[in-house]
């Protein structure tokens, strides 16, 4: 079945989700959080409809990109990457947050398109990516 056509972002567009992730992520992999090189990554694949929105982006180093782009299934069940029948404004992520004492803990967030993120629980989590919405 064919969907309905959906407006592809401008390259202005373009360019203010990548300096928004770029920011949002503090320019270090969010799966195991090395700096120096980090490429944007589309959680879901451009192949499967996934558009240049903060929401669909992330940094991953050039190892953690190339684990993702090698283990598809996995990498959607962790929260790296968003499979091609779900939103991925909808779908978690994972990310490291700080804490109040600076340390860095993992967790489940929806990421959205201005930059920002809302952490969930890992039973929402669970129930997003079989398909159970929020």
């Amino acid at each position: 079945m064919i969907g309905p056509k959906v407006a592809q972002p401008t390259a202005s567009e373009e360019l203010r989700a990548y300096a928004l992730v770029l920011e949002r992520d503090e320019e270090r992999c969010q799966r195991c959080w090395r700096g120096a090189v980090v490429h944007r990554d589309h959680r879901q694949n451009r192949s499967q409809g996934g558009l240049t929105l903060a929401s669909n982006l992330h940094l991953l180093c050039p190892e953690c990109h190339e684990w993702k782009t090698d283990n598809g299934p996995d990498a959607w069940h962790d929260g790296w990457g968003v499979p091609g029948w779900a939103r991925p404004a909808e779908y978690p992520a994972r990310r490291w947050l700080r804490t109040q004492v600076g340390t860095l803990r993992q967790a489940w967030v929806l990421l959205d398109d201005d930059g920002g993120w809302r952490e969930i629980s890992a039973d929402e989590a669970r129930r997003r990516m079989e398909g159970g919405g929020g």
